[in-house]
């Protein structure tokens, strides 16, 4: 039945188109029938996957002439193909250009020989499809029509490496300032178009958290030729922003997918890393998820400093913590084995050492250039208090003050004071005679805190600590109130946190389940990206030393 009624209409048609050979009035307007073949080309979606569309039997084609914009429907005769004959009726002269989009809705105008469509200037990640395409032929010719619907905007696939941000939205731009989006008019005959915008912008509805594993976002942009290369803007959720950019011509056609560079922050996330006899730097994008080796960019051994401490290479072990200081210029380093240097970072050079800081657990430099160290427990009256020294003189003690089981030290420059945690208390210090030559560390008050074995304090933002050890709390300094961060309610051998309050980050080292030789020790860097949550989002191995602590060179 189907094969007749294809006949009847072939055969009707070629009649009509055989009486318009001899038509005196080819170029008046008026009722013609149109033979014409439409085709869908595949397009691709959001996530570069294509679609290859087929024409079903209850599916409608639609027919639009580029003079006047009129309108005309029909059926498939091929149903269940991705190409299709189509019989229209239509109102015309004997030639005409004619459109067709897919899909028919779609907010398409047609009139006065031209096509107008948007490629919004601000979008969402989303890819919607407008197929697209047109001829001009003689309207009732045997040979017919023959358009291919292919997705008009070219998609520009931005490609972001895995790195400690959070991206919110994207602008592409050409170098040469081609207008890629916005209103577009083609001229229906020739398909030359023009468009209005330079930058394309996309703002993700829900923004992507590249700290595991890199991402792409699709940008529809117009299919033009960008002369001088393009440049992408990554724009994160803590107001950074990064540029990927390249300088060759780049040929974007429509329905085509072009992958650009890799953009990647220009200040990637670096942890440092302390344990046994060794100090690493490390880059987190290029070790998240595997052994620290991958991103390893930096090491300093101890043993290096054992002539200027003058003590046995064997001594030059046990680092249990590497505070960066001066804006990440220099380290602090502090040993269980009673020593503590100051490292100018470029370099490795030793600026600074104490060497009667009885198991030294943490430091921490204060203004003056005066160097605050926890000294832990043990028996000597060097033992359970913070000792106060002169960063320009080496093993030049200034003060000290009692604490049991001193474990951390951390300036707080919005109170101006030094925040030491021992086993269940926070002492607070100001700096007393600060400008003659002999300092003090002044006692203000102590604050019993909500668990015991503290092993560790950070400073987390201009007015919130983080206490550590068994579980980890948030410390007002204003309020001085205590607010348990619920990730860590099964740790209780907590030897390091750092917290990020405007992502919601966190690097640790946790020996709840002790690895390595030490029973203090583990061979997992932890990240968390939601304090509030119990599982962490991922790690980095390191396994041939017994770290302590992380610390965060920069987020």
């Amino acid at each position: 039945m189907i094969f007749n009624l294809i006949m009847g209409a072939c055969l009707a048609f070629s009649a009509t188109a055989c009486s318009d050979d001899d038509d005196k009035d080819f170029d008046a307007v008026t009722e013609r029938a149109a033979k014409v073949n439409i085709g869908f080309s595949r397009y691709f979606d959001a996530n570069g996957a294509s679609t290859q569309l087929k024409w079903n039997s209850d599916d409608q084609a639609i027919l639009r002439l580029a003079s006047d914009g009129s309108s005309y429907m029909a059926s498939p005769i091929r149903p269940g193909q991705t190409s299709s004959l189509f019989l229209f009726t239509v109102k015309a002269p004997g030639a005409a250009t004619v459109v067709s989009y897919w899909p028919t809705d779609a907010p398409v105008t047609v009139g006065n020989g031209d096509v107008g469509l948007e490629i919004p200037a601000i979008q969402d990640g989303t890819v919607t499809p407008l197929l697209i395409g047109a001829d001009t032929q003689s309207i009732s010719s045997y040979e017919g029509c023959d358009i291919t619907l292919r997705q008009f905007p070219a998609l520009m696939m931005v490609s972001i490496s895995r790195g400690n941000y959070t991206v919110e939205s994207i602008d592409v731009r050409g170098n040469a300032g081609e207008k890629l989006a916005g209103h577009v008019s083609i001229d229906a005959a020739t398909w030359a178009f023009s468009a209005d915008a330079e930058t394309a912008h996309v703002d993700l509805a829900t923004p992507v958290s590249c700290a595991l594993d890199g991402t792409t976002i699709a940008v529809q942009v117009a299919p033009v030729t960008l002369t001088e290369g393009y440049t992408v803007t990554v724009n994160t959720t803590d107001g950074h922003s990064f540029n990927v950019t390249s300088s060759s011509p780049v040929i974007l056609e429509s329905g085509e997918i072009f992958i650009t560079n890799s953009a990647s922050d220009t200040e990637p996330s670096h942890l440092l890393i302390g344990g046994s006899d060794k100090v690493h730097i490390v880059n987190v994008a290029q070790c998240m998820g595997a052994d620290y080796k991958a991103g390893l960019e930096w090491t300093w051994e101890a043993e290096d400093a054992a002539d200027i401490l003058g003590i046995a290479k064997s001594r030059c072990d046990h680092i249990d913590d590497c505070k960066p200081v001066d804006n990440g210029s220099k380290i602090l380093v502090s040993s269980s084995y009673n020593w503590c240097v100051l490292l100018d970072k470029a370099s490795k050079q030793v600026l600074f050492h104490a060497l009667d800081c009885a198991n030294a657990h943490s430091a921490e430099l204060l203004p003056g250039n005066r160097i605050a160290v926890a000294c832990s427990d043990g028996t000597t009256s060097n033992h359970n208090q913070v000792r106060l020294y002169d960063a320009a003189r080496s093993n030049v003690l200034l003060d000290s003050s009692p604490l049991v089981s001193a474990h951390g030290v951390t300036w707080c420059e919005s109170t101006q004071r030094l925040y030491a945690v021992g086993n269940r208390q926070i002492n607070v210090y100001s700096l007393q005679d600060w400008d003659t030559s002999a300092p003090k560390l002044k006692l203000e008050k102590s604050i019993t805190t909500p668990q015991g074995s503290n092993h560790d304090i950070s400073l987390a933002d201009p007015t919130t600590l983080v206490v550590a050890g068994v579980r980890a709390y948030l410390f007002d300094v204003n309020t001085e109130s205590f607010t348990e961060m619920p990730h860590f309610a099964a740790s209780t051998q907590l030897k390091s946190v750092n917290y990020n309050p405007l992502t919601s980050e966190l690097w640790y080292t946790d020996a709840t389940v002790p690895e390595g030789t030490q029973s203090w020790s583990t061979h997992t860097l932890r990240y968390a990206t939601d304090p509030a949550a119990t599982s962490m989002a991922g790690s980095i191995r390191i396994t041939d030393m017994d770290v302590y602590k992380v610390r965060v060179l920069n987020w």
